[in-house]
């Protein structure tokens, strides 16, 4: 789907990957690590919290594809994406240890090439305390659209030829 520079590549999720796709929730969920709950109830919470997010883009997007980010053989992050009236980037993630090396700017910005390419917009909701991932969004040009006391809805258009 993406122009990517090698060794970077995705493909699609399947089912082998759940055991990574549970790591890179835990890993991104600092948040919840942190509570103060027993090790057996925090499992359980953060298990129903991956899936409920799963399930509520299931619902949200019923057909958004969902890749693996991969460093050659190694997964390293995530992208869910819907096309449809426009590209709605529904998540991106990258494992911890794998950020600050640019790749999720590598990969945003070959989904704009790829979404100019199909004369359509991408949009976004991040969440408004993220300030790190707007700054990323900003400087790729999108721009907010519209903002509640959880998420910014931002939108990236691409330039008129």
């Amino acid at each position: 789907m993406l122009d990517l520079i090698s060794p970077l590549a995705m493909r699609l999720v399947h089912s082998e990957d759940q055991n990574f796709l549970d790591v890179l929730f835990r890993d991104r969920r600092p948040d919840l690590l942190a509570l103060p709950l027993p090790p057996n109830a925090l499992t359980q919470m953060i298990s129903m919290q991956q899936m409920s997010q799963s399930e509520g883009v299931k619902w949200s997007y019923p057909s958004a594809q969902d890749w693996v980010l991969c460093w050659g053989q190694d997964a390293i992050g995530r992208l869910i994406v819907d096309v449809g009236a426009d590209v709605r980037l529904i998540d991106i993630a990258v494992l911890s240890s794998w950020r600050k090396r640019g790749i999720a700017t590598h990969v945003l910005k070959a989904l704009q090439v790829h979404a100019a390419g199909i004369d359509k917009s991408i949009s976004l909701a991040v969440q408004c305390d993220n300030q790190i991932a707007r700054r990323v969004y900003q400087k790729a040009g999108f721009v907010l659209r519209s903002s509640d006391s959880l998420f910014d809805q931002m939108i990236w258009q691409p330039a008129e030829t």
